[in-house]
């Protein structure tokens, strides 16, 4: 018995470690422009391997949802005025093809990081799991990301100017 039970902890042992050692879950998402973005998941948010030490707010928006259109402009806005510290990641979540994805950025003149949903749904999936979000994703939805990669706030719904402004200057404090 005493030798089951030594066998039995060194399996437990031999799980936990190799668990314990595993990678990072890490994501290549290609933009609409097809730039690559590199993103691995850390124990307090996300890791942007392209973007350290900036700002990112990551945006789950849909082509077709009202609020998510409205917020455009803002987003715009916002990158316009925070080039060097701040980064926007906006996903289409309603499985959009990329193609059609491209016209709809031309057409509305975002000048952020689009990615195509429909490419990335295994990403959508995940951001969704970790946000607590298992039967659909509420849009927009907005992960608030500090400069060392440490998720602040998740808002689903669409926020104000006044308060992205001072949310983008709380992640570079």
């Amino acid at each position: 018995m005493k030798k089951l039970f030594s066998i039995i902890t060194l399996i437990l042992i031999t799980f936990t470690a190799t668990i314990s050692a595993q990678e990072p879950i890490t994501f290549t998402l290609t933009t609409v422009d097809d730039k690559n973005l590199t993103v691995s998941e850390t124990k307090e948010g996300l890791d942007f391997h392209e973007f350290k030490g900036k700002a990112i707010l990551l945006t789950l928006f849909g082509h077709r949802c009202p609020p998510c259109l409205k917020e455009i402009p803002e987003l715009i806005e916002l990158t316009n005025e925070h080039k060097n510290n701040l980064e926007i990641v906006a996903i289409e979540a309603q499985l959009y093809p990329k193609e059609s994805l491209k016209e709809f950025v031309a057409e509305h003149k975002m000048n952020y990081n689009v990615i195509a949903g429909f490419d990335n749904d295994d990403f959508v999936a995940y951001l969704a799991n970790r946000a607590g979000y298992t039967k659909g994703i509420p849009l927009p939805l907005l992960i608030a990301i500090n400069k060392n990669g440490e998720v602040e706030s998740v808002q689903a719904g669409l926020v104000g100017k006044s308060e992205l402004e001072q949310l983008v200057k709380d992640l570079n404090d």
